[in-house]
């Protein structure tokens, strides 16, 4: 309905603010679609009548306003976030992207390959560097980082870190900044890693 009733600048402003309420909304907090569904139709309804004309008035909108999460919810729904990297790979390197990018970055994530840091399936060596838990972290947004090819496979923790320091990728030479890789360096970068999603997708 936007498309038809808004300029084309106020209509891509819209769809900007529909693109991070769905990140924030249905991608990280996995929340009602249906609830969605209700309150997209209630805001289509207002736009065929006039009442909304600008996509500040979507934003603004007690519907839009009760779906989007605040940012105290959305960061700590990504602080432990999992995806299925098998089966979510594209999804989770435009993610990443997307942070690199609000960073200052300019990586394009279909150019890219997804890095775990612990192997998605450690040999025995990663298991006693890790430590417990090696096979819970394999699918944590903290366990992978973007890099231009996959050549590490199950390289050691400490040619991974050379080799993430050497590459234009700002997740991978944040990752390098510690000194070894376990449970609580990994929840340390993905608490920070939440903070710059926060700023990533943010509706001011």
């Amino acid at each position: 309905m936007a498309a038809f009733k808004f300029p084309p600048d106020e209509f891509i402003k819209t769809l900007k603010y529909l693109y991070i309420l769905s990140v924030r909304y249905n991608v990280i907090c996995s929340f009602s679609p249906s609830e969605q569904e209700k309150r997209y139709n209630s805001i289509a309804i207002k736009i065929a009548d006039g009442e909304y004309q600008r996509a500040s008035h979507i934003k603004n909108s007690p519907d839009y306003q009760s779906l989007y999460p605040a940012n105290e919810a959305f960061r700590n729904a990504f602080e432990y976030c999992k995806m299925p990297s098998r089966r979510s790979s594209k999804k989770i390197r435009f993610l990443l992207a997307e942070i690199e990018n609000n960073d200052g970055g300019n990586v394009g994530y279909l150019d890219t390959t997804l890095e775990h840091v612990c192997p998605y399936n450690p040999d025995q060596e990663w298991y006693q560097h890790f430590g417990e838990g090696a096979n819970d972290i394999a699918d944590r947004l903290g366990n992978m980082v973007l890099l231009n090819r996959d050549e590490l496979e199950h390289a050691d923790y400490a040619t991974k870190k050379a080799y993430y320091l050497d590459t234009p990728f700002t997740l991978a030479k944040k990752v390098a900044e510690y000194d070894n890789w376990d449970l609580t360096n990994l929840n340390h970068y993905q608490s920070w890693l939440a903070d710059q999603a926060v700023n990533t997708w943010r509706v001011d």
